[in-house]
């Protein structure tokens, strides 16, 4: 149990649940929502305030656009998609993730250019 300081200073468990509720409450499809409060219930620390957990929220949404960021790239890197094309070149997308091993949180997604 990790103990956090709420908006109003009382002293309270952390409950990741509330954390997903507000995400899907702001227009998070429910999966991410909570996929970002899985990662935050991992690393939240006794003490952390409201800030501090609405700052650490932030920086996991932040991770998973720079997740989805990413493989939009390898995709229309392999899908011609108008000006946004990167040309002739084929991209390869590989992913260091199973499925069945790892957790959704683990996925990385690697791109590298395959005609080089």
């Amino acid at each position: 149990m990790v103990k956090v300081y709420g908006k109003d200073g009382r002293e309270e468990i952390f409950d990741g649940k509330q954390v997903e509720a507000d995400l899907t409450a702001v227009g998070l499809p429910a999966r991410m929502a909570e996929e970002v409060a899985e990662r935050l219930g991992a690393r939240v620390q006794d003490g952390w305030t409201a800030d501090k957990i609405r700052d650490e929220t932030d920086i996991e949404l932040r991770h998973l656009q720079e997740a989805i960021d990413k493989a939009h790239t390898c995709y229309k890197g392999a899908t011609p998609m108008g000006d946004h094309n990167v040309g002739e070149k084929r991209i390869a997308c590989e992913s260091d993730n199973s499925i069945d091993v790892q957790p959704r949180s683990e996925t990385k997604v690697e791109c590298r250019n395959v005609d080089a």
